[in-house]
């Protein structure tokens, strides 16, 4: 007999009053303890004699000196944390649930840890003094006014002391649960003898002549098509007779009919194989969780009677209107705004109770295919009902996967099974009405889906079957599938071909949405798996290139970028064509050059199809993805950068920063407001681009133009293109590069839109690490920042203002002493050659600092 970790009670409470068994008294006396044992509830409940125990089998690990043999609840406390430490160290698997009832004298909680530290520590198994059988039937031997409740099993006072109001609530269920468990074996057992005592009184027999007859009553021969026939008139007469008594059901309990409606599932269910297990309702599960969260929330208070209605429908069906009703309170009441959100602080707080709690519904559930349906049933309407940026909707969507995720654990088949017969109706139809929610809710698909290429397989063509003939609304949901395929490595042939085929019968849809769709799967193959295939399609895609439809072009240029990525680590090595064979022949030669002309082409066709996409004079929407993506291959294809730095200038400023800015929050975006869009991912480019390349590539522009002054796009771009450190070994070509630009920046320096950009791009390279670099840069700008404060003091009107310079100046002069010596030198030589305007200005105090 091994005793378990979770014991209850009432077990504890007789194992208490039978004595140990042998075998662990001669165990515990050999071990020499301290002192005796003679009441084990009392003896145990201050750790000092299992620290003893221990230091017994583990001297080095345990002082005895550190434990005390007290009776306060802080010398208790700190023992037993003592010996928790020391069980995890030493694998023991005895916890807080076990030891915490010994603490405060649970009956038989510390007869249960001796076993278990007998059974730990000497690797043997005992026989215990009071069977099994004898736990379970203690109950039953009592008579039935003397057997317990189940008010008085809940008011333990092992689950009154608990702190945790959820955790207590969880803990009550437990027990409650295995009482109704226990009654029903209970009434299983005394119903033969109930039914021989109520046929021996309605018979007037003793009970000596109803034994001798038994057996005639056990012989007689019952026709089995009669029953059955009976049975079933008498269902549909009790059936009638229900319906001609059933209340009304009133329009706001419509999901309660809906969940409870017996017919509602039927079709689906009866495919199922139903277990024999009984199964807890979910519900009952479900209930004191919701209420304990909906007890604290005011507004749900007022709507909710817990008392007469059932708290989790209820409190569903409330969810879904609590704004409406909340609009219809007194105007004496708190505003509208705050009342909605509490209800949806409360509603957002009880998706994430039951998703933490989702371990509690997954029996019933698996046990029960008709629990599922109710759950389902029950919160799927808020999936429907908010929108996919409503925090209601993303708790209850986390709720669903987790819930998925769970009892696919617990029993996969069945689990998937359940999606694809009782759940996939109704998310089908939500995934054909709402665009916008189809990639989360494809998630919600394949939570509940066996993790392998075949199950997948199968929930694709179980999804195909329940959204009908409307390809785009398919089409699309794949285009959602194939990133989480790639992403748990799925996508293997048989996954590759379902998802090229709908691929390629998108991009010849008349619908720009699918052929957006196709795209996108194209793109999720290459990134996540072999680009060859997608590749033997480029004459299918590459003739899009001329779609009008934005999205398309988007969609396009990413693909591109993905294949031009791929491409180029398939470039043979340098030098392969003149390597021929062993024996000197060139015979080897010929297919390094045919795959060389092969892979060519085919980045020609790319760049072709990039070219005529990427230009400045396109959709801005278009540029910015095509930005996000191309960065990844300006290194490998150099010829692409004189038209991205182009492109990049010629964004908005809004688009233009979000890229440059490396402190802000990457998230995905939709560029068009609606419903049937897709969300791009942008990047950060200096994260991702060779610094020097974008700054030679901005210098040579801006010399070429020789424009008069730069624009504050000009500025961006270079301050970005600057690395955080400058490497000695790039010195000479960023110090060209300021020679290019310093013209430009000085003029900047004193134009009050251009300042502070100018300012930070001069500081850069003055206070740079690189020694050459800082010095030489400096050298070549005094004669123009001499040039711009004369022109600063001259038109003061048309320039930036006087203290934003002296700010500028003060804090170039306190970064370090090179500077400081740089920026008096610079004053000296203004006061030699403007002595008028240095005179005039307030350039002295800064010499004064």
């Amino acid at each position: 007999f091994r005793v378990g970790t979770r014991f209850s009670h009432r077990h504890r409470g007789l194992m208490a009053s039978a004595p140990l068994p042998r075998e662990i008294i001669k165990w515990l006396q050999a071990l020499d303890l301290s002192f005796s044992i003679k009441n084990p509830k009392r003896d145990f409940s201050n750790g000092y004699l299992v620290a003893e125990i221990m230091s017994r089998y583990h001297p080095q690990d345990v002082d005895i000196n550190s434990f005390e043999n007290g009776s306060r609840l802080e010398a208790k406390v700190n023992n037993w944390d003592q010996l928790c430490k020391l069980f995890k160290k030493k694998g023991i698997g005895i916890t807080k649930v076990e030891f915490d009832p010994v603490i405060h004298c649970a009956p038989g909680a510390a007869v249960v840890l001796i076993y278990r530290l007998y059974e730990m520590l000497t690797k043997c198994t005992v026989r215990s003094n009071v069977p099994i059988k004898e736990l379970m039937n203690i109950q039953h031997e009592l008579p039935p006014f003397m057997r317990d409740t189940a008010s008085k099993r809940l008011k333990d006072p092992e689950i009154a002391r608990i702190e945790d109001n959820v955790e207590r609530t969880i803990v009550a269920i437990d027990v409650l649960g295995s009482y109704h468990q226990e009654r029903r074996a209970m009434k299983a057992t005394e119903a033969p003898a109930l039914i021989r005592q109520e046929r021996r009184l309605r018979l007037g027999l003793s009970q000596e002549d109803l034994s001798n007859q038994q057996e005639h009553f056990d012989s007689v021969m019952i026709d089995e098509v009669k029953v059955k026939a009976l049975q079933s008139a008498q269902l549909k007469k009790n059936e009638a007779q229900h319906q001609e008594t059933a209340p009304v059901i009133s329009k706001s309990s419509a999901l309660l009919k809906a969940v409870t409606d017996p017919q509602a599932c039927c079709a689906a269910l009866a495919r199922l194989q139903q277990p024999q297990v009984s199964a807890k309702p979910a519900t009952e599960i479900m209930r004191p969780l919701v209420f304990t969260i909906l007890q604290e929330s005011e507004e749900f208070s007022k709507m909710i009677d817990t008392k007469k209605e059932d708290m989790v429908v209820s409190f569903m069906e409330q969810c879904r209107e609590g704004v409406r009703d909340a609009g219809r309170q007194s105007s004496d009441a708190a505003p509208l705004e705050l009342r909605m959100r509490e209800i949806e602080e409360t509603s957002v707080r009880v998706f994430e109770t039951l998703a933490k709690r989702a371990e509690l519904l997954v029996d019933s559930l698996t046990k029960s295919p008709a629990e599922f349906w109710k759950v389902w049933t029950t919160f799927y309407p808020a999936l429907v009902d908010f929108s996919e940026s409503s925090p209601i909707f993303e708790s209850a969507l986390f709720f669903f996967k987790r819930l998925g995720e769970l009892m696919r654990e617990a029993d996969p088949q069945l689990t998937q099974q359940l999606m694809n017969d009782v759940a996939l109706s109704s998310l089908a139809k939500e995934l054909i009405r709402s665009p916008e929610k189809r990639e989360v809710l494809c998630e919600v698909l394949y939570s509940y889906s066996q993790e392998d290429t075949l199950n997948h397989v199968l929930a694709l063509r179980s999804l195909k079957e329940k959204v009908g003939d409307d390809m785009s609304v398919y089409v699309s949901c794949l285009a959602g599938l194939v990133q989480l395929d790639g992403q748990q490595k799925l996508l293997d042939d048989h996954l590759l071909d379902l998802y090229i085929y709908y691929a390629l019968i998108a991009m010849q849809s008349a619908q720009p949405r699918t052929r957006v769709a196709g795209l996108s799967i194209l793109c999720s193959v290459t990134q996540f798996s072999s680009h060859d295939a997608v590749l033997a399609l480029l004459p299918t895609f590459s003739a899009l290139s001329n779609d009008e439809w934005w999205e398309v072009q988007a969609q396009l240029l990413r693909l591109s970028a993905l294949l031009l990525q791929h491409l180029s680590s398939q470039r043979p090595a340098e030098g392969a064509e003149g390597r021929g064979n062993e024996d000197g022949s060139a015979s080897g030669a010929s297919k390094p050059e045919e795959a060389e002309v092969t892979v060519d082409t085919m980045i020609e066709d790319v760049l072709n199809i990039v070219g005529r996409l990427f230009v400045v004079s396109n959709s801005k929407n278009v540029l910015q993805v095509g930005l996000s993506g191309l960065v990844h291959v300006l290194t490998e294809y150099p010829t692409l950068l004189p038209n991205y730095v182009a492109v990049l200038l010629g964004q908005t400023p809004t688009l233009r920063r979000r890229l440059l800015d490396e402190g802000g929050e990457r998230q995905r975006r939709s560029y068009v407001h609606g419903n049937s869009t897709n969300m791009y991912e942008e990047t950060c480019l200096p994260d991702v681009w060779l610094h020097l390349d974008i700054a030679k590539t901005l210098a040579m522009q801006l010399e070429a133009m020789q424009l008069p002054r730069i624009e504050e796009e000009h500025l961006e771009v270079l301050a970005a293109s600057l690395p955080f450190f400058f490497e000695d070994e790039e010195a000479d070509e960023w110090l060209h590069v300021f020679e290019k630009v310093k013209q430009h920046l000085f003029t900047s320096l004193v134009d009050s839109r251009l300042h502070v950009l100018s300012g930070q791009i001069i500081k850069k390279f003055w206070a740079c690490g690189a020694e050459m670099l800082a010095s030489k840069s400096r050298e070549a700008s005094r004669g123009f920042f001499t040039e711009a404060l004369s022109r600063l003091y001259q038109q003061p009107a048309e320039h930036v203002e006087e203290a934003s310079m002296l700010v500028f100046l003060r804090e170039l002069r306190h970064f370090n002493e090179d500077l400081h010596a740089e920026v008096d030198a610079l004053l000296d030589a203004f006061n030699e050659e403007y002595p008028d305007e240095y005179k005039a200005s307030q350039l002295e105090t800064i010499l004064k600092d």
